[in-house]
C-alpha cells in the first residue's frame, strides 16, 4: 500500500509582529520546505492548509516540482497591493505603534482601494493625479451629505469626516515612499507621485501658547472648580500646572506614575515617550513640586505604581479625557468670567498649547536652547526655534512699542517748550551744524511764501 504523503504548516512569529507561514514535507525521502509569506501578504491558517493539501496532492501523483526562484519579469508584473504589502512588512518594525496605525489607515482606507489591482509598472502621473482628484470629489460628496443632514457612515456606522488637504497630502507622501522603493528595484523608471506639484495647498496651522497672566488665570479657575466639585476632585489644576510648567506631552502626563516623581532631586522620570529623545529627566520648579505634593496628599492612595492622575477606577486618563473633562470645562468657565469683566475670551487651549507655553516661558526666562530641548524631549530643533522666534518677536515688539511711546512723549515735551526756548535751541543747532559760520536770513525773508534762503559769511 502506497504511503500517504504527510506535511505540516509552520508559523514563525517575527519581532516586528508579523507571522511568516511555511510548509514542510517529504518528497522521495528528502525533506523539503516552502516559504509562503506573511499575514501582511494575506496568508492565514486556512489558506496555508489549502496550499498544503494542494502540494501533498501533487506529491502523491508525482507532479510536484520545486518552485522556481522569482525573476525580474515576474516582479514587474506585481500589483500595487502585493508590492505595498511587502514594503509595509519590511517597514513596519521600524515604527512606533501609533505611527503604524496611521500608515495602516492610509493604506487600507485610501491607497489600496484605489491602486490595489494596478501593476506597479503601470502607475503613472495621470493615475496619481486621478487619485488626488477622486479624493477631492469624495470630500465634496461627504461635506454635501453632512450639510444636507444625511451624513455618510462607514461599515462600522461611524460618521465619515471630509479629508483635509493635509490628510490627502499625507497619503500622497506614503504613495511616494512606496513608489520610490519600486524605482530602486527597477520596477518603474521614475516616481510619478514625487514633487510639490502633486501636493495640495495647505495653510500653516496657528500654534498658540498662553501668556503668563493667562496661565495664572486658567490655574485659578481650575483650582476653584476642583474646590467646588460636587462629586470628587479630578485634579484639574495640578494637571494643567504639570503640562504648562514642565512641558510634558499629554500622553506622558497621563501615564505618569508616582514612582516617576523624584521628590529628592526635584524631577520627573519619563521612561516611555513618543521619541527616543522623549525618554528623559525633567527638572521641576519648586512651584510644580508643591502642586504635585498637594495633589498627592488629597489622593486616596499613594501606591508608587499608581497613576498620578488616574480616573476614579484607578486607570490612566487619555488625551480625549483631558481635553473633554479637564481643559474644556476650565476654558469655558474662564471665558465666562472674562466676558463678565468685558474681556476678550481666551483662544482654544489644547494640551499642546500648554506644552508650547512652557517652552515660551523657559525661553523668556533666558534658558539656553539645548536645555529647553532636553526638558521637552525635542529631537529636532525646528519646533523649539519656532517658539523661540515667536518669543523674540513679542519681546522686540514690546521694545519697539516702548521706544515709539517714548518718542511720542519726548515730542510732546518739545511741543511745550516756549517760543524763546525754541529760538535758542534753533540757534544752538545751527551753530553746531555750521561751526563758527555766521547765520543770517537774506533780505525779504519776512515773506514766508516760497522757500527760505540763508547765507553764511565767515567772521
Amino acid at each position: 500500500m502506497e504511503k500517504r504523503a504527510l506535511g505540516e504548516i509552520r508559523v514563525h512569529q517575527r519581532q516586528d509582529g508579523l507571522r511568516t507561514y511555511s510548509l514542510r514535507f517529504r518528497v522521495n525521502g528528502k525533506r523539503r520546505s516552502i516559504t509562503l509569506g506573511t499575514d501582511a501578504d494575506g496568508w492565514n491558517d486556512r489558506r496555508a492548509e489549502r496550499k498544503l493539501e494542494d502540494v501533498l496532492a501533487e506529491i502523491r501523483v508525482g507532479m510536484w516540482r520545486p518552485p522556481a526562484p522569482p525573476e525580474a519579469d515576474d516582479e514587474r508584473g506585481m500589483t500595487f497591493h502585493e508590492f505595498a504589502s511587502r514594503w509595509w512588512a519590511a517597514r513596519k518594525g521600524e515604527l512606533r505603534h501609533k505611527t503604524q496605525l496611521d500608515y495602516e489607515w492610509q493604506l487600507q482606507k485610501h491607497l489600496l482601494p484605489f491602486f490595489a489591482d494596478y501593476p506597479v509598472s503601470e502607475i503613472d502621473l495621470a493615475l496619481v493625479e486621478r487619485y488626488r482628484e477622486d479624493k477631492l470629489i469624495e470630500r465634496e460628496r461627504v461635506s454635501a451629505a453632512a450639510e444636507a443632514g444625511y451624513p455618510i457612515r462607514d461599515k462600522r456606522g461611524q460618521r465619515r469626516m471630509p479629508m483635509s488637504n493635509g490628510s490627502i497630502n499625507k497619503t500622497l507622501v506614503t504613495l511616494t515612499q512606496i513608489l520610490e522603493s519600486a524605482v530602486e528595484r527597477g520596477l518603474v523608471d521614475s516616481n510619478p507621485a514625487s514633487g510639490r506639484r502633486r501636493r495640495l495647498k495647505t495653510s500653516k496651522p496657528v500654534r498658540r501658547h498662553l501668556e503668563a497672566d493667562d496661565l495664572k488665570e486658567l490655574l485659578s479657575v481650575a483650582a476653584e472648580m476642583d474646590r467646588t466639585s460636587a462629586r470628587y476632585r479630578i485634579g484639574r489644576r495640578p494637571m494643567i500646572a504639570v503640562m504648562a510648567k514642565s512641558g510634558l506631552r499629554v500622553t506622558e502626563m497621563c501615564m505618569l506614575r508616582w514612582r516617576d516623581v523624584d521628590v529628592h532631586h526635584q524631577r520627573l522620570i519619563i521612561g516611555h515617550a513618543k521619541t527616543d529623545a522623549g525618554v528623559r529627566e525633567v527638572d521641576l520648579s519648586l512651584d510644580v513640586m508643591e502642586e504635585l505634593m498637594t495633589w498627592r496628599a488629597s489622593c486616596k492612595t499613594s501606591d508608587p505604581d499608581g497613576f498620578v492622575f488616574a480616573t476614579v477606577s484607578g486607570r490612566p486618563r487619555d488625551k480625549d479625557n483631558v481635553r473633554q473633562r479637564v481643559l474644556g470645562p476650565v476654558l469655558r468657565k474662564a471665558n465666562a468670567l472674562r466676558e463678565q469683566r468685558g474681556l476678550a475670551p481666551l483662544a482654544q487651549v489644547s494640551p499642546h498649547a500648554l506644552r508650547r507655553t512652557y517652552i515660551s516661558l523657559l525661553i523668556e526666562a533666558g534658558a539656553p536652547l539645548p536645555y529647553v530641548m532636553r526638558q521637552v524631549g525635542h529631537e529636532d530643533s525646528r519646533t523649539t526655534l519656532e517658539v523661540y522666534a515667536q518669543v523674540q518677536q513679542r519681546l522686540n515688539r514690546d521694545q519697539v512699542h516702548q521706544a515709539f511711546d517714548d518718542l511720542l512723549a519726548s515730542a510732546g515735551e518739545q511741543a511745550e517748550v516756549p517760543t524763546e526756548g525754541r529760538e535758542k535751541m534753533s540757534s544752538s543747532t545751527v551753530s553746531a551744524s555750521f561751526g563758527d559760520a555766521e547765520f543770517s536770513v537774506t533780505e525779504g525773508s519776512e515773506d514766508t511764501r516760497g522757500p527760505r534762503k540763508w547765507s553764511t559769511e565767515a567772521k
